[in-house]
């Protein structure tokens, strides 16, 4: 729903629960902040988007059934918010080594947002994390 009389404005998709998505989430997310003349966070906004739609994918047991992206904007903080139905598996930071392959996603969401955390209902977890942002958005922006 685009509001722009009230700067406030909002797009979910949804995608498969492989690692494939990854890529497209993030390119997405690049196209979206575009035209919402984001531009001075995009490059967060991308990384947190790539770490919180490959944890869903590479953690959660959802038996195969889709990981929802929401991306909201509204009083100078935009959320970025990854559902999946895997309520029994929350995010846990991992001890890693700068040597580790792995265990640096949820340090990095921590790094670069400016808050995150897990919502639980009895069907989903939604893992967010919020990006101040001092922009206005520009009247018109879709």
């Amino acid at each position: 729903m685009t509001s722009p009389t009230c700067g406030a404005l909002s797009r979910a998709f949804t995608l498969s629960p492989t690692p494939q998505s990854v890529p497209g989430g993030r390119k997405w997310v690049r196209q979206l902040l575009d035209r919402w003349d984001l531009g001075e966070i995009k490059w967060r906004a991308e990384l947190l988007v790539t770490e919180l739609i490959a944890n869903a994918i590479k953690h959660a047991q959802t038996g195969g059934a889709p990981v929802t992206v929401l991306v909201m904007y509204a009083a100078g903080t935009l959320r970025i918010e990854v559902r999946d139905r895997d309520t029994d598996n929350l995010p846990v930071r991992r001890r890693s080594t700068p040597e580790d392959e792995n265990g640096h996603g949820l340090l990095l969401v921590e790094t670069y947002s400016d808050r995150w955390n897990v919502r639980l209902n009895e069907r989903n977890k939604t893992v967010w994390a919020d990006l101040d942002t001092p922009s206005r958005l520009k009247a018109g922006a879709r």
